[in-house]
């Protein structure tokens, strides 16, 4: 009998709902998750459970307490700021691109996707809560339907991820704020018809803001949990009481580095029963873990034809690289701005592994090319460490493995002009002088990449 390998697996469906539960505050920030009574409740096992809140920990969702356990993240006014200027950032940036390309069946989907909304609102405004889950799932849809134009699917998956996020604030904070917020909707709705994207981002900005303060001013935000939001992944050369990763978090780690540094090139076909071998995991953790990078658009899940390594384009490589900079300079300017001694001592560090690097690779020794990879990715978080936002981190380093990946296939190294541009960038950095690394980087980005399509790899 067939096996369709798309089925959802038991950790899949757990891992949903319990992702929606914390969204929607079924399970309210700071509540402890006892594997046990979560094992009864979600219908799955101890160590899939295990798997699954290790995932939701690396979103952000779910708050690894050394082997305390685990419990729902936190929340607090600043982690809503932080939230809310990461949605404002994607869904501003997003908006012209939709509106640009978007034909007749996106406006169709706009209005549909308002009037269900609009519905929602008119009940909301004559008293009834009843319906407010279902009212912030169709803002949620309202708000995406207006960006799903935009041509970059990895904009598009950032940008929901910090909306669930964003989601889970309001359901916190019981956030409604009546006609205002409806008028605001209606005015997006007359600019997508118009493509008036210059408006709408104003708009998005106006009323992103005035939920935050509608929220704050409530105080529902103040008594919450506020310990902290879990380490990011710039937090890797520093302690962390995350619990030893599992069996399958370990493999999860091994096979994406495989992934991004070229090791699985892009169409290998992922056997199960060959990688069960070679990860040391069984076949039904290996498929949790595939459909997990199927999710992160590393790996593509063909049906009964099981899964393989995402393939690679042209088109891809500019969406990742544009993405990248709108990422990279928004956080550049924030980080030179509250940059503190420490954080100068490790990007002088970080430049001089990258730097060490550099002389190998132009001394023609290709040895060394993964670590030189490695002290790039090294080098650039450490220039926007001090950017204050755990969550535009983390966005940037996914986007920024998607690009090393395409570095990887190509193999490009562009010698002195790199390294040359490196040295400015630190200079940048040390002169605090944000407009002009935005500048360097800018042409960084595009030399890196028009060098990595002159090789011929990628087409």
């Amino acid at each position: 009998m067939s096996v369709d390998l798309l089925a959802p697996t038991i950790a899949d469906r757990a891992y949903h709902r319990i992702r929606s539960d914390i969204i929607f505050d079924r399970l309210g920030p700071g509540a402890k998750l006892r594997l046990d009574r979560l094992a009864a409740d979600y219908g799955t096992s101890v160590s899939t459970l295990r798997e699954v809140l290790s995932r939701l920990s690396s979103e952000g969702l779910v708050h690894a307490e050394g082997q305390r356990g685990f419990e729902v993240a936190p929340v607090s006014p600043d982690g809503f700021r932080d939230v809310a200027a990461m949605r404002i950032l994607l869904e501003t940036s997003a908006l012209p691109l939709s509106f640009a390309a978007g034909d007749l069946e996106w406006e169709s989907r706009v209005v549909a996707a308002h009037h269900k909304l609009k519905v929602l609102e008119r009940r909301m405004l004559a008293g009834d809560r009843e319906g407010t889950e279902l009212w912030k799932r169709y803002d949620r849809e309202f708000h995406q339907t207006l960006i799903e134009a935009c041509g970059s699917q990895t904009l598009l998956d950032i940008h929901a991820g910090v909306y669930d996020q964003y989601l889970r604030y309001q359901m916190v904070a019981v956030v409604f704020r009546g006609a205002a917020a409806a008028d605001e909707h209606q005015e997006l709705l007359d600019c997508a018809l118009a493509r008036d994207a210059a408006r709408a981002s104003a708009v998005v900005s106006r009323h992103v803001d005035a939920c935050v303060t509608h929220a704050l001013e409530g105080g529902a935000l103040r008594g919450a949990p506020q310990r902290g939001q879990p380490p990011s992944r710039a937090d890797l050369d520093t302690p962390s009481d995350q619990p030893f990763p599992s069996v399958g978090e370990g493999a999860y780690r091994k096979i994406r580095a495989d992934i991004v540094f070229g090791r699985l090139p892009p169409g290998r076909k992922l056997k199960l029963e060959t990688m069960k071998a070679d990860y040391g995991v069984g076949v039904s953790t290996l498929r949790e873990i595939l459909n997990r990078l199927s999710s992160e658009r590393l790996v593509v899940a063909e049906g009964q034809r099981g899964f393989e390594v995402a393939p690679v384009s042209i088109a891809n490589l500019r969406e990742i690289a544009d993405l990248r900079l709108l990422l990279e300079c928004h956080a550049l300017e924030q980080s030179f701005r509250a940059g503190d001694m420490d954080w100068e001592s490790r990007v002088v560090a970080a430049h001089h592994r990258l730097a060490r690097m550099e002389e190998r690779m132009a001394a023609d020794d290709r040895s060394c090319t993964e670590r030189w990879k490695q002290f790039d990715w090294q080098f650039h978080q450490a220039l926007i460490s001090a950017c204050g936002s755990r969550m535009l981190i983390d966005a940037h380093a996914a986007v920024f493995d998607k690009y090393l990946r395409y570095q990887m296939i190509a193999l490009s190294y562009r010698g002195d002009i790199a390294s040359g541009e490196h040295a400015l960038l630190l200079d940048c950095a040390m002169d605090r002088d944000a407009g002009r690394a935005c500048d360097v980087l800018r042409c960084h980005v595009a030399g890196g990449l028009e060098h990595a399509l002159a090789t011929g790899t990628i087409t």
